[in-house]
């Protein structure tokens, strides 16, 4: 299926065809006998000229003296004098060289079209209307060709999840097809194809989430009635619906849906079974799987109606769709005015907000590229490949922190003195004690005998993370009961998940060493469970443990068989009232070798007991059982995280950092550390030799946003090893020094020079392999300005992006393109700069910005589809 017969009509989602003169900043007035030409400049020849001349004729780089990228240098000419003659082609030295060929050099030469446009230009007497020429406006596209936009593999599980309450994420990265990466973001609506597979997929997904949660249960949220009759069955699904395709049905689309029923009717079937099917279509249906939206009209441009608004505002801020708020909002029509305003801070005022915008993050950094992360061993003998997932989580929390708890303009995001790292990367960083933080993470590994991630399970088996002992792999014995997330394994019915074979090793270890910690990381599902619910056992039945943790309503409880307690391992060991609840907890048991038993939550000292002998009497013939009892009849309900079980006692500063192991970094004392450029995530981008090429084109792409064009076909790219007395930097001015290479490599180059001193992997040097000395000064251009700025440190190179303006509209941009869902264009340009100039003045933080951007007419409006845009 091609992208353009997917389902419906899809081009012309946004923006109406403006007059270009309305778009362009700093445009000259000019007379009106004199717009033709300004018309022709502008839409014409400035993309002309940003295409083939600025390469070697800009600020960055003028050879001859000329400059074409300012209106001011363009008329001056350069060492040969006026580049042309107003009113006079021929004898304009721009057109003889350009007809020529001359011009562009090692670069192919203009088209007969764009050759004819720049001598009707000339002839109609050169008229410049603007200030600067910025290549990455004049080479967007001018309207916006934009396709219906399919739900994301993200977005996709994060509706399941508020529309039925259920996570899917692991079977839906596992069935559906993952989302192509287009214009640096997998939501970017002309890279979201469909085909087979994807229908495929869809139809999967739509039987296991109706099989995941009770139809029957859901429905009643909508309609009392259990009955199959046409009149109740119309209600139902025009209530149903409504929720479960973000928006009110059609009288014909109540009248397909009601021929499931109908069917299920004459059938002799069941009112449940109706339910299930009719949500098992729904979630087939296009409506579900895109979001589509209404695309005709008077006009060049239309209001969206009210509930495709709300889903617009809530894909755009949470990723996912409207909850009942917003449809109620939309369908008394209310969603307008100082409710929309109010609706938009309630919204990035909750969490979703936040997850979206890590999403964001993730994506324009491209951070998934570190799953696949392999520096060669040989260079990098002591990376750590868990290093690459800390970096991710360094970036992802350090966002959190500047942008979300100190609420920061995002430019700080360049230099804020302060990360958030795990202790691995944190002794990578050499840095010094920081302010505790709250993820989950470990290296305490003395010890351990075995540990469970539930990060590799499915189906029916969990396997332990430590060892390649298959008697400490577990069986869940009612599959159906339980989801697997990336967070964990929840339990959302009883089951019991057990080792097949005595795990008699560890019973071993553990008596011989005399004594035992066991951790879990855990979130029960309430307060409310006892019996004590077991969490972790290695038991016979109700009354026969060699140990068991397990919740008693709103404490946690451990029972040690030991030569002090009877064969329950009475008496037990109690944490504080309420110190169960329903989130995220880390539970640790001890026992050292003085018999003292000791239990932690969350890093605190809970319940102790003290003097209950060695630990003697364990039967090795005894299960090893999680989330109930090894009889089925203790059942605990919630999410496991992380289970580790040593054979030694961790001391109490060892649980607190396991319970605190990411924490918050002051680096202050720290210059060259401090911002997203000198974190590992995007200092490794660079790969193995640090390429100053990669780094400066990801600084002038990703924050400048400005463009270079490809290396002539002529020129050989292969990297120039460094040696004794030739650096990268030495390598780079070489490049920039060439005159085939430097009119690009000038401007993107000397941005990566305050980062030399960073390797491939992101450690700091002072000195290279060879023993040669490593600056972080240099000279750059930013794109726009006139005149280089000097920085005599990376600190200080990080502090003059922090404070350029091309930089916060850098992220402006891409904030942007992110919330749309495609591209911007040369159109869109009249929206950007009040956009951007309402976000600054109310903080600069991403809340300012995606406020202002969803209450701008990028989102408030839809571009007509005309009778000349079908296809």
């Amino acid at each position: 299926m091609t992208r353009r017969s997917a389902f419906f009509p899809i081009r012309g989602l946004f923006l109406a065809s403006l007059a270009l003169l309305a778009l362009l900043p700093f445009r000259q007035v000019v007379a009106q006998d004199n717009q033709e030409t300004a018309r022709l400049f502008e839409t014409e020849v400035a993309p002309i000229l940003a295409k083939h001349c600025l390469e070697c004729h800009s600020s960055a780089k003028a050879e001859g003296n000329l400059n074409l990228a300012r209106q001011s240098s363009a008329r001056e000419g350069g060492e040969s004098g006026p580049a042309w003659k107003p009113g006079d082609a021929e004898e304009s030295l721009l057109w003889q060289l350009i007809e020529a060929d001359e011009m562009p050099q090692n670069r192919p030469p203009l088209s007969a079209q764009e050759k004819q446009s720049l001598k009707r230009w000339l002839d109609a007497g050169a008229l410049w209307t603007l200030r600067e020429i910025d290549p990455a406006s004049h080479l967007l596209a001018r309207k916006a060709e934009n396709w219906v936009q399919r739900l994301t593999q993200q977005e996709y599980i994060e509706t399941v999840r508020q529309t039925f309450g259920i996570n899917i994420e692991l079977d839906a990265q596992k069935i559906l097809p993952p989302d192509v990466r287009a214009d640096g973001f997998s939501n970017t609506a002309y890279g979201q194809t469909i085909d087979l597979e994807h229908v495929e997929a869809y139809a999967k997904l739509a039987e296991l989430v109706v099989s995941r949660i009770d139809p029957v249960r859901f429905a009643s949220q909508f309609s009392k009635r259990k009955s199959l009759a046409d009149k109740d069955m119309r209600e139902l699904i025009s209530k149903m619906g409504r929720r479960v395709l973000r928006g009110p049905l059609t009288d014909r689309e109540v009248k397909i849906y009601l021929q499931i029923p109908q069917v299920i009717g004459r059938e002799k079937g069941t009112y449940a079974e109706a339910v299930r099917y009719l949500l098992t279509a729904m979630l087939q249906s296009p409506r579900f799987i895109y979001r589509l939206e209404q695309q005709t009209g008077e006009g060049p441009t239309i209001r969206p109606n009210q509930f495709e608004l709300a889903n617009r505002l809530s894909y755009i801020v949470w990723g996912g769709p409207p909850d009942e708020t917003l449809l109620a909002l939309a369908s008394t029509d209310k969603l307008q005015g100082r409710e929309l305003e109010h609706q938009v801070d309630r919204m990035l005022s909750d969490p979703r907000a936040v997850d979206q915008s890590i999403r964001f993050v993730q994506q324009w950094l491209d951070l998934g590229r570190l799953k696949s992360l392999r520096p060669n061993e040989k260079h990098f003998p002591n990376w750590d490949a868990a290093l690459a997932e800390d970096m991710q989580d360094e970036t992802l929390a350090f966002f959190r922190e500047v942008a979300w708890q100190q609420k920061r303009p995002l430019a700080d995001l360049m230099n804020a003195q302060v990360t958030v790292v795990s202790p691995r990367l944190a002794r990578f960083y050499q840095l010094g004690q920081g302010e505790a933080g709250g993820n989950i993470a470990t290296n305490t590994s003395d010890g351990l005998l075995a540990l469970y991630n539930f990060e590799s399970g499915s189906g029916d088996r969990i396997r332990e993370s430590l060892t390649a002992d298959a008697s400490l792999g577990l069986r869940i014995f009612s599959p159906a009961n339980v989801q697997w997330t990336t967070d964990g394994l929840e339990v959302l019915q009883p089951t019991r998940i057990a080792t097949e074979k005595p795990p008699q090793r560890l019973v071993r270890a553990i008596q011989k060493s005399n004594e035992m910690t066991i951790e879990a990381w855990l979130t029960p599902a309430d307060d409310q469970q006892e019996g004590p619910a077991r969490i972790v056992s290695i038991s016979n039945n109700p009354s026969q443990r060699n140990f068991t943790l397990g919740q008693d309503k709103d404490k946690f409880d451990f029972r040690l068989r030991a030569k002090g307690t009877d064969r329950n391992g009475i008496p037990s060991v109690s944490s504080k009232p309420k110190s169960a609840r329903s989130e995220k907890t880390h539970v640790v048991f001890t026992c050292d070798t003085k018999g003292t038993s000791r239990l932690y939550i969350n890093g605190k000292l809970e319940g102790e007991r003290k003097n209950i002998g060695p630990i003697v009497g364990w039967d090795g013939s005894y299960q090893l059982v999680l989330a109930n009892e090894a009889t089925n009849d203790r059942p605990w309900l919630g999410t496991l995280h992380r289970v580790a079980i040593y054979d030694r006692a961790l001391s109490e500063s060892e649980i607190l950092a396991q319970s605190q192991p990411i924490k918050k970094y002051d680096l202050t004392e720290i210059p060259h550390r401090g911002g997203l450029l000198t974190q590992g995530s995007t200092l490794t981008m660079g790969g193995d030799h640090a390429s100053m090429v990669t780094r400066g084109l990801f600084i002038l792409h990703e924050l400048l946003y400005s463009r270079v064009g490809q290396p002539p076909p002529c020129v050989d790219t292969t990297p120039i090893p460094t040696k004794p007395g030739l650096t990268k930097r030495d390598v780079a001015l070489q490049r920039i020094n060439n005159n085939a290479c430097g009119g690009c490599h000038s401007r993107f180059e000397p941005l990566a020079f305050g980062l030399e001193r960073f390797d491939g992997i992101g450690v700091y040097h002072e000195q290279d392999e060879h023993g040669n000395a490593l600056r972080d000064d240099g000279e750059i251009i930013l794109p726009g300005a006139e005149k280089p700025v000097s920085y005599q440190s990376s600190k200080e190179l990080m502090d003059i992006l922090a404070s350029s303006e091309r930089v916060r509209m850098g992220i402006t941009r891409k904030i942007t393109q992110f919330a749309l869902g495609r591209p911007l264009v040369q159109e869109d340009e009249t929206y950007l700069n009040p956009i951007h100039q309402q976000a600054q003045q109310q903080g600069g933080t991403y809340a300012a910005l995606v406020k202002a951007i969803v209450l701008s007419d990028l989102v408030q409006t839809t571009r007509v589809v005309q009778p000349d845009d079908a296809n």
